[in-house]
């Protein structure tokens, strides 16, 4: 600017968020799910140019019930499921009489019967086991669990709100936790195994 450069600058009146940190990624989805939406992906005018696989079209066992939410392609949510506003990327699968509420999911994240994910972000290939309990609501702040890329939470286990588990992980990283709990905002980044 010194030397005499030019700065241009152009307003921009539509939906824009930095979506830098865990809390504003899982922001940005929510307002996905508002009436109207924030960022309105269904406008004809406005064409989504981006890589997408084939997958099956969505599948919706009996007695599933979905409420205000995305789903990809590929998903299923199986028998006496609950899905509550959360976005579900291609070929997610919700296992009977599980729940998943306010959370987001990356493809191919798997939940196993009876688990129950609340306000998290999961990525790519986590596997929640059978009657899991991960995440949850918090009287202060959001407290958004994450849990990184190819990680399975043990069947039975209760991973407190606000957590951030790293990639990789395996029933054996969780031994530690001997009482099958994993307190409110613990971090536990890498696989012990690597």
């Amino acid at each position: 600017l010194e030397n005499g450069a030019r700065i241009f600058a152009y307003p921009y009146g539509g939906y824009w968020i930095d979506v830098g940190t865990v809390d504003a990624y899982w922001e940005a989805h929510m307002d996905l799910l508002e009436s109207p939406p924030s960022l309105n992906m269904n406008d004809r005018t406005w064409v989504i140019h981006t890589r997408s696989e084939e997958r099956p079209p969505v599948r919706i066992e009996h007695e599933a019930q979905i409420i205000n939410s995305l789903i990809a392609d590929g998903a299923v949510i199986a028998e006496g499921a609950v899905v509550e506003r959360s976005v579900l990327s291609p070929g997610v699968y919700v296992g009977p009489g599980a729940v998943v509420r306010e959370s987001v999911m990356l493809n191919d994240a798997y939940i196993e019967a009876g688990a129950v994910v609340e306000r998290c972000i999961l990525d790519k290939i986590v596997v929640i086991g059978h009657e899991a309990h991960v995440g949850g609501f918090s009287d202060i702040g959001l407290n958004i669990t994450s849990i990184g890329k190819n990680t399975r939470i043990p069947p039975g286990f209760r991973v407190g709100s606000g957590c951030t588990l790293g990639t990789d992980l395996t029933e054996e990283d969780f031994a530690e936790f001997t009482s099958r709990v994993v307190p409110a905002k613990t971090e536990l980044k890498f696989s012990k195994r690597a």
